[in-house]
């Protein structure tokens, strides 16, 4: 299907291109409570550029970039199959119902491939090569540098168990996914059928419209995906799990570290990432759909 195809090569692109933003952002939400975002942001950009240069800001990039290949396949064909069946099976007269089902089920399904995938990733993001911010009483640090995503997938595996990797904070990703792909997917659609789509041009719209649409999903679903990450981020030692906070936990102890503000720590990369990602997603898919 060319839905398939268009969608993991505009998917790993999209990725690749955009992921400097989620390398910050992945390091602002790990750190929240700490010091102020935008001092955060700063120090960060620095530490990178001094102790590893360019290649810190693409930490885990690889197995995103792979990773991300698939999970867009799955989304796009998802979507596009299920809202095929709705038009055609079912008595719903709204689009925007429809869109909704169909991108409710696509985030869903996506989900468990995204999570061993961006517990990697953030893993690999959020580990301190030098050890500068280690704590042994954080249970939200990362506890060693990883070689690459190969080792640092070995190293769950081999020290928390394959459960760990596929099914260590599943239910927060799950808990994510669905309403961001139903808005992603309703933004788009609504925004492709609108007056503005001629105006653009077939080339600009989809731009223009995937950076929208990347917003849409993002803003709502932001303060989840902090908790999700500081999740993900944490580590048992041979399976034990009696030190992990749960999502419940991570959540009050976000809110006494910064109230309501500490839920959107690091939104302005993330905003930057999704802008870039999803304009470059779309536009390929576009493209390649249409060619």
């Amino acid at each position: 299907m060319a839905s398939l195809f268009a969608g993991s090569v505009g998917g790993a692109v999209g990725v690749g291109v955009s992921y400097p933003f989620d390398t910050l952002s992945t390091k602002a939400q790990v750190s929240t409570g700490k010091d102020e975002t935008h001092t955060r942001f700063i120090r960060s950009m620095g530490n990178i550029w001094k102790n590893e240069g360019v290649r810190g800001f693409f930490e885990g990039v690889l197995v995103t970039m792979i990773g991300q290949a698939f999970i867009k396949a799955i989304q796009f064909a998802v979507n596009e199959i299920t809202f095929l069946w709705l038009e055609n099976h079912s008595t719903i007269q709204s689009n925007v119902i429809k869109m909704a089902i169909a991108g409710t089920l696509a985030g869903l399904l996506s989900s468990f491939v995204v999570s061993p995938v961006e517990l990697v990733k953030i893993r690999m993001q959020a580990q301190d090569k030098l050890g500068i911010n280690k704590k042994d009483d954080d249970a939200c640090d990362s506890p060693l540098a990883y070689k690459n995503e190969l080792d640092c997938a070995r190293w769950v595996v081999k020290n928390e168990g394959w459960r760990a990797l596929f099914f260590h904070g599943l239910g927060i990703t799950i808990i994510r996914e669905i309403p961001s792909f139903a808005l992603y997917f309703v933004a788009y659609g609504l925004l492709a059928r609108s007056a503005m789509a001629d105006i653009l041009g077939g080339h600009v719209a989809p731009l223009i419209f995937g950076a929208m649409a990347g917003w849409a999903m993002w803003i709502p679903t932001y303060p989840i995906d902090i908790v999700k990450t500081i999740r993900q981020v944490q580590t048992t030692d041979n399976g034990s799990r009696r030190d992990l906070l749960s999502n419940r936990q991570i959540t009050a102890k976000l809110y006494r570290a910064g109230g309501v503000r500490a839920f959107f720590d690091g939104l302005e990369p993330k905003l930057a990432r999704a802008a870039v990602k999803h304009a470059v997603t779309f536009w390929i898919y576009e493209v390649l759909m249409n060619f």
